[in-house]
């Protein structure tokens, strides 16, 4: 990784898949900067599970026994919202609380933006890749770099759950200066992922929703 790099991880950092703690462990170790999501948040206190449709609950209920009370203390003491210079991190909206707003309208990403101001905020929870500007929404492609203007809302998509339909991780590589994004689609095998889900009892739709990217 070139010096001065950082990991920056949206949240939802468990709570669908098989290896909690290997995750966990895996971004200790190469000290990402990490927020924290709604499942991480619920693997913590139950009482959000309310909030969960019934398999989601069920892998979160199984991934709270599952965790190791060290990779426990690290998701605790993620903050909801983090800083890359005067830009911002969020798992759901730059808006209080945080984790829990999905931004997946054009009319909705301009108010924020006109609230937020001239600034970029990274955030993940839809699970799709998008870029939101004043100009309205871009659904970006893997390949070349994509200028960004001088405010806007940006998702690099997900790693371990697509749900645009395309079953490939997806990841984003951004720049500051010049302020660029450039994004990834990798396979994965996903066919072991869904033999570990189901070797651990999980809901079988998060085995198969892997293979569909939905």
């Amino acid at each position: 990784m070139p010096a001065g790099a950082k990991i920056l991880v949206l949240g939802d950092i468990v709570g669908y898949g098989p290896d909690p703690n290997a995750v966990i462990e895996r971004l200790r170790a190469i000290k990402a900067h990490a927020v924290m999501g709604n499942h991480d948040a619920a693997v913590l206190s139950p009482a959000l599970l309310d909030w969960f449709n019934p398999h989601a609950a069920a892998s979160s209920r199984w991934t709270s026994g599952a965790l190791a009370p060290e990779n426990r203390r690290y998701l605790a003491a993620l903050p909801t919202f983090g800083k890359l210079g005067r830009h911002r991190l969020v798992h759901g909206s730059p808006r209080k609380p945080y984790m829990w707003e999905y931004i997946l309208e054009e009319l909705q990403a301009l108010e924020i933006i006109l609230a937020f101001g001239v600034r970029y905020c990274f955030f993940g929870h839809t699970h799709l890749p998008r870029i939101f500007t004043l100009q309205g929404e871009q659904i970006p492609q893997p390949g070349d770099w994509i200028a960004l203007p001088e405010a806007a809302l940006v998702n690099p998509g997900s790693v371990g759950q697509p749900r645009d339909g395309n079953p490939n991780a997806s990841f984003a590589v951004l720049d500051l200066a010049p302020a660029r994004v450039q994004y990834y689609r990798v396979p994965y095998d996903v066919q072991t992922t869904q033999e570990k889900i189901r070797e651990a009892g999980l809901p079988e739709v998060e085995a198969v929703r892997l293979a569909l990217g939905r």
